[in-house]
């Protein structure tokens, strides 16, 4: 189940990641949905996935957050959100939901609350995020944030059976402060 709630959007509530989370980590990860666009290319087990929660979530350069739908009871996790290397000057923001909750704005909000802790918690100078050219949701989430398209590595990754290009993405603070 989902730790402690962090910080709270109008639909979205972000809480930490605790162990017992790893099978919900490790079906987002072999989902294909969610693991071509994210670059997974092999299978996750559940014991790689509570590996995976301790290495990151443990690592204090490092924030993940389940992404939850508080609709009941209990919280119901739908993605996760991430920030790396918060001791850059702009660390590397990751996100993502699972495939029967996509387009239903969860994910922008997730992100949307991820970037305003990231500014008002950290001395950083912005964020960065990449993505997968052909993974119009991914680059829709950014764009509608703000984030501006700094460049493109051509043919950069291998996914699906084919080479991709990788487009990224950054945001200073001036230009999350300004909207």
């Amino acid at each position: 189940m989902p730790g402690a709630v962090f910080r709270r959007g109008d639909r979205v509530t972000l809480r930490t990641v605790e162990r017992e989370d790893a099978a919900f980590v490790q079906r987002g990860h072999n989902v294909p949905e969610v693991a071509v666009p994210l670059g997974v290319n092999r299978p996750e087990n559940e014991a790689e996935a509570e590996a995976s929660i301790e290495d990151h979530e443990g690592d204090p350069l490092n924030v993940g957050l389940l992404v939850c739908l508080e609709d009941g009871d209990e919280p119901t996790p739908v993605g996760k959100v991430s920030l790396m290397d918060l001791h850059h000057t702009r660390p590397e923001l990751s996100y993502w939901v699972l495939p029967e909750y996509q387009g239903e704005g969860y994910g922008t909000e997730a992100v949307e609350v991820l970037v305003d802790y990231a500014f008002e918690a950290h001395e950083i100078r912005g964020l960065q995020a990449q993505a997968f050219a052909p993974n119009e949701g991914s680059v829709g989430v950014l764009e509608s944030l703000g984030f501006t398209h700094e460049g493109t590595l051509r043919d950069a990754r291998f996914r699906d059976g084919e080479y991709v290009d990788v487009v990224w993405y950054g945001l200073l603070r001036e230009e999350w402060e300004d909207d």
